[in-house]
């Protein structure tokens, strides 16, 4: 069994070190200069996975550290989208800028690849990015120019293919398409995402392509989205705990990540009780294919949490696999 976390991570840290949110604000100050925020910024990746590598994790993020949430690198990349005002992100206490859409959509690069290969080569573990997926981005994006959403897709999964074309020389071993929108809303048509993601899914990348569905229900979807050239899958089974029984009944042509841990309450589960869970669902998926992980960010935790979160899933691999 195999470890990992799902994308960001707090920017302020669990004790004494280096403070993004800080740091910021003094910038804005006029008191830090460019170079000095760069370093903090810096450093506090390299606290991130340097405690992937003490939690021995077998893949990590780079705790979207550089990231103002998570449409910020894919809009910096594109022409004619810009981050504008705050709206929720979903039912959480917590907000993001949702993309405005001004033209057609241009890939031009360069920002995402920057932060992806900083990230691969300061890290000791693996180095995956969350990006958000084709369904989440619509949902949550203003369309201000194709007023056609078929067209706005086709050129999303455009350039969404671009992006990960350039990230394959960045070091990094995989892409995680993040779907809440797919998790909340099971009417959305089946065979319109699968479509898109057999169009998305280009067999000639040499990186993993996973999916993440997390914030509400992956039972309707596990079957279609399993026909699909993932990876793996990664569900929240603390939003839905049914998807353990499916797990433990139904074996996945892919790898299987298990988010057992609540990473939206600080209260810490105990190993054996992910234990009794996990037993069965590695039993019918095989040891080799099933992953243990926070069902979604750690963002939304206090910072000592959320270390003892990741710390936390070293204690299940050890309790695990002996």
């Amino acid at each position: 069994m195999k470890t990992t976390v799902m994308g960001s991570y707090p920017k302020i840290p669990a004790g004494s070190g280096p403070n993004v949110r800080s740091a910021i604000q003094r910038f804005e100050k006029g008191l830090l200069t460019p170079s000095q925020l760069f370093d903090t910024y810096s450093q506090v990746i390299g606290r991130v996975v340097d405690l992937a590598f003490e939690a021995q994790l077998d893949r990590t993020t780079d705790g979207q550290i550089r990231w103002y949430d998570l449409f910020d690198p894919v809009v910096r990349d594109l022409d004619n989208v810009q981050s504008a005002g705050l709206i929720r992100l979903f039912d959480n206490n917590f907000y993001v800028r949702h993309p405005l859409i001004t033209g057609r959509l241009q890939y031009q690069g360069g920002t995402l690849a920057a932060w992806s290969r900083e990230a691969s080569q300061r890290s000791q573990v693996p180095v995956k990015v969350a990006l958000p997926g084709l369904f989440t981005f619509l949902e949550l994006a203003e369309d201000k120019s194709y007023g056609n959403q078929d067209a706005l897709l086709a050129d999303l999964i455009d350039v969404m293919r671009l992006t990960v074309k350039h990230l394959e020389d960045t070091g990094i071993v995989e892409v995680q398409w993040d779907e809440p929108a797919l998790a909340r809303n099971a009417t959305l048509s089946q065979s319109l995402v699968e479509e898109a993601y057999r169009a998305l899914l280009d067999p000639r990348i040499g990186l993993d392509q996973s999916i993440a569905l997390y914030w509400g229900k992956s039972t309707p979807w596990i079957e279609r989205l399993s026909s699909l050239p993932f990876s793996r899958i990664y569900v929240d089974a603390v939003s839905e705990p049914a998807i353990l029984d499916v797990l433990s009944q139904t074996a996945l042509p892919m790898d299987v990540g298990v988010g057992l841990l609540d990473a939206r309450n600080v209260r810490l589960e105990e190993p054996s009780e992910v234990l009794q869970h996990l037993e069965p669902i590695i039993l019918k998926q095989g040891p080799s294919k099933v992953w243990i992980h926070p069902n979604c960010g750690l963002e939304f935790l206090p910072p000592d949490r959320a270390e003892q979160k990741v710390r936390l899933l070293k204690d299940i691999k050890t309790l695990i696999n002996g």
